[in-house]
């Protein structure tokens, strides 16, 4: 009995293994995808480029790109199509080989295509089962040709080094990291606005191609409207407790700097109805040590000044937040917090008679900031130098 259990088992995993043989494709049968982007042209062609891994290693392969800005490790081709899918299918075309998204890392979105709408995009990206869901999505202000096409003498593959700044600033909450899913759910979410990290590309010195991957596109529904700074962006990532590294700059007087190393935060929000008036409480907890300081402080004779260097913490991240408040509610009039879903949560009543008139609700809500912080470290000296 147990032997005839053994082969009926060998077989089962014998024709397993067979099932899957015509699914299985070899490395240098595909043209694998790093990065890519997605521009618009004048006449509303979409214009699809890709970063492919070099897997022959063929340095001549760079020159048929007609540029010389990509290392022989990638080459770059670009092809039209009137839809997202189709330019990416004739872009495989052209290269002769089927093309693999399963390593994609980012995908970079044209300025003018982010303006005219991302729906097909955003349903091409979620429909081919080729392409990955979790792909992370960048907004440029020029061409997302010119960021796929890039090369920098820090990384011989560029996507790594874009993939690595990405989540450098996240961290310290200078850009936020949105998937194609993510952004997706933001737009069936009829009452929150989508928003997008932004890439832009910048010459150091003149000699040297660098990332700047900061700041934030913002959306209404599927179209991008505008755009929000560094001090706005990392204002929106307080409020998602999301900053968790980074200098923060506070002030002792108008003229005297203190500079902070952020550690770590955490946010709560919540609302608050009464009668039939809502409003939202947001309450930040942070921790930092001081880095600098040109302030005549020495916590060393006077320990009641760890509660000013607190009070300094709280009111630059205070700050910060308000910047990205009064930036969504009086430019944009856009509830890119999702303070609606928090709401509808806690009073979902309220919510259903109240949601169709949210986008006129929110730029008016009295929103209060609570921001409470503990500097742990003044640093190795306690005084400043001079």
């Amino acid at each position: 009995m147990k032997r005839f259990i053994s082969i009926f088992i060998l077989i089962t995993f014998i024709f397993t293994l067979s099932g899957c043989r015509k699914s299985k494709q070899e490395l240098n049968e595909l043209g694998v995808v790093l990065n890519s982007g997605f521009d618009l042209s004048s006449d509303g062609k979409y214009i699809f480029t890709a970063q492919i891994l070099n897997t022959q290693g063929d340095t001549a392969a760079t020159s048929k790109n007609n540029t010389n800005e990509t290392s022989s490790d990638v080459v770059v081709f670009s092809a039209l199509g009137d839809t997202p899918y189709s330019a990416a299918n004739n872009l495989g075309e052209s290269y002769g080989k089927p093309l693999f998204f399963g390593h994609s890392r980012y995908i970079v979105l044209g300025e003018n295509l982010a303006s005219s709408g991302l729906s097909l995009f955003i349903d091409s990206l979620l429909r081919i089962r080729t392409t990955r869901p979790d792909t992370l999505l960048l907004v440029t202000k020029g061409m997302a040709a010119d960021i796929v096409k890039a090369s920098t003498s820090n990384e011989r593959i560029p996507s790594n080094e874009i993939e690595n700044i990405h989540k450098f600033q996240n961290v310290k909450g200078y850009s936020p990291m949105v998937s194609g899913l993510e952004f997706a759910n933001s737009l069936s979410n009829k009452t929150s606005a989508p928003i997008l990290g932004t890439i832009a590309l910048k010459n150091k010195y003149g000699t040297d191609n660098t990332f700047d991957v900061s700041g934030t596109a913002v959306f209404k529904g599927d179209k991008l409207i505008g755009f929000m700074n560094d001090t706005e962006t990392r204002g929106v990532q307080w409020v998602r407790g999301r900053v968790q590294g980074g200098i923060i700059l506070g002030y002792f007087s108008p003229n005297k700097l203190i500079s902070f190393f952020q550690l770590q935060s955490k946010s709560k929000i919540t609302p608050i109805l009464k009668g039939n008036s809502i409003s939202i409480q947001i309450d930040i907890k942070s921790e930092g040590n001081v880095v600098e300081m040109s302030a005549p402080l020495n916590p060393m004779k006077n320990h009641k000044i760890m509660y000013e260097l607190n009070a300094s913490l709280s009111n630059a991240i205070k700050n910060e937040i308000l910047a990205a408040l009064n930036t969504a509610q009086k430019k944009y009039k856009l509830d890119i917090f999702n303070f609606g879903n928090t709401i509808e949560q806690k009073y979902p009543d309220f919510w259903n008679k109240n949601k169709k008139n949210w986008s006129s609700i929110f730029p008016n809500i009295k929103i209060d900031v609570n921001v409470t912080s503990n500097v742990n470290r003044p640093g190795v000296i306690s005084k400043p130098v001079k």
